[in-house]
């Protein structure tokens, strides 16, 4: 069955991830009191700061509650002017036209696409008849293992980093509300990991990473339908993931079933 790919709909799934965000913030004060971290909320929209380099450095919901004031992107701007970052936010492509007019006036420009997609649980049906045994839900003195996983799956190789280098990964772990953490082992090896975020009726998920010596071996599959048979079992209606565009995980999503809803821009003022 195909969704309505609607701004209403879009706007769930950005206000979504513009709620996580907090969450996931809070989680990395507790795994590294040190580390640098901000949250604005303000009109459907969250800005993070994290530090430099961050990968959650952005304001994201704007223009999906509606018409963008320009006192919404001062506050913005204020923000990361105050922690010496360049202002970013995050803009979908079914966000209020002013949303794309007043950041193009002010300067901003474009960093990267991401591709948002969509799948219908009501009627999804795996293709395959049983659980991968290899793949379940993480416990939680496999914290580190999972994150040490997650950050050498993102770096291409099979070492992973150790102490404040695997801060925000332990973070997603913890991240707490509706979230859990996936892993996949291979002969008692953390091989890949995945986390689901179930908000009310929609499933995202997230953090899809495999090492470098195990992949091909149908673990990312693996991953995807395990968590797509909790969403279904906790009674969500729709999934989401968010891959980069031509990439290998959105051929994986593509053949489960997803569709596209939408493109997302990150832009950046100087």
């Amino acid at each position: 069955m195909t969704l309505a790919l609607t701004r209403e709909l879009a706007a769930r799934l950005e206000g979504g991830m513009a709620a996580a965000n907090p969450r996931i913030m809070a989680a990395l004060q507790e795994v590294a009191p040190d580390h640098p971290g901000a949250v604005l909320t303000r009109s459907g929209m969250t800005a993070v700061y994290g530090g430099d380099g961050f990968p959650l450095n952005e304001a994201v919901g704007v223009g999906m509650m509606g018409p963008v004031a320009p006192d919404l992107l001062d506050a913005i701007e204020a923000f990361y002017a105050g922690h010496h970052h360049a202002s970013a936010i995050r803009v979908s492509s079914l966000a209020h036209p002013t949303a794309v007019s007043l950041t193009a006036a002010r300067g901003y420009h474009l960093v990267e696409f991401s591709h948002r997609w969509v799948l219908d649980l009501k009627t999804w049906r795996p293709a395959r008849e049983a659980l991968d045994p290899r793949v379940r839900a993480a416990e939680p003195p496999e914290e580190l293992e999972w994150a040490e996983t997650m950050e050498a799956g993102f770096a291409d190789t099979d070492s992973a980093p150790a102490g404040e280098a695997l801060a925000l990964s332990r973070a997603f772990f913890r991240m707490g509300g509706g979230a859990v953490p996936v892993i996949a082992r291979e002969a008692g090896v953390a091989a890949a990991c995945g986390m689901l975020d179930v908000d009310g009726e929609v499933a995202a998920l997230f953090s899809g990473s495999t090492r470098p010596a195990y992949r091909r071996r149908g673990l990312q599959s693996a991953l995807l339908d395990t968590r797509l048979r909790m969403a279904q079992a906790r009674g969500c209606t729709i999934a989401t993931i968010e891959t980069d565009p031509g990439s290998g995980s959105q051929r994986n999503v593509e053949r489960l079933g997803f569709q596209l809803a939408y493109a997302a821009a990150s832009l950046r003022r100087p």
